[in-house]
């Protein structure tokens, strides 16, 4: 029985039991900047775990918040940002009308499905208003954080939140022209 098991053992490889879920982050940045305005869409990934989509179907609402940056990149010298923006998006499953509603700085919408609403709620259009005259020919490019907003939480939930890893989400800084 012990040579069984020991040659059981040597011959699976041993997987952890608590594998950590992979990192949230921002892909995909892309835009165009034109005029006095840049145009800029992103993807996040990795951000709702499966406890915060059984929270999000039991009428908790999800608020992420986003930085956005855009930046003329000069050679050899530094970068400027021209131009940044605050935005946030939050989504909630109405159980009356089931129906998730998507709220985001400029505008709402209204989802009828949690597949349609995990998409759009990972998917971000942004314009950001910049200083000066986008130049022809010039490079910029855009730089994107996002991280929940566990302050505007329920009452209940938010004192659980500081506690665990699962409502921990901050992505890196990413870039993208």
């Amino acid at each position: 029985l012990v040579a069984f098991l020991t040659l059981l053992l040597s011959a699976s490889p041993i997987v952890p039991a608590f594998a950590e879920a992979p990192r949230p982050a921002v892909a995909q940045v892309g835009g165009i900047a034109q005029d006095k305005e840049a145009r800029i869409h992103f993807r996040l990934e990795n951000a709702l775990s499966p406890e915060m989509v059984e929270s999000l179907k039991s009428g908790i609402e999800i608020t992420f918040r986003i930085s956005v940056e855009v930046e003329r990149i000069h050679r050899n010298w530094f970068d400027v940002t021209i131009g940044e923006m605050k935005y946030k998006q939050s989504i909630r499953y109405d159980v009356l009308s089931r129906v998730y509603r998507l709220r985001y700085t400029g505008g709402d919408e209204i989802l009828p499905d949690l597949k349609s609403a995990l998409d759009r709620m990972t998917r971000f259009h942004v314009t950001v208003p910049v200083d000066t005259e986008v130049t022809r020919g010039k490079r910029y490019r855009a730089g994107v954080q996002v991280r929940l907003d566990r302050a505007g939480l329920s009452e209940p939930l938010r004192s659980i939140v500081f506690f665990s890893s699962v409502w921990d989400v901050e992505t890196e800084w990413a870039h993208g022209p």
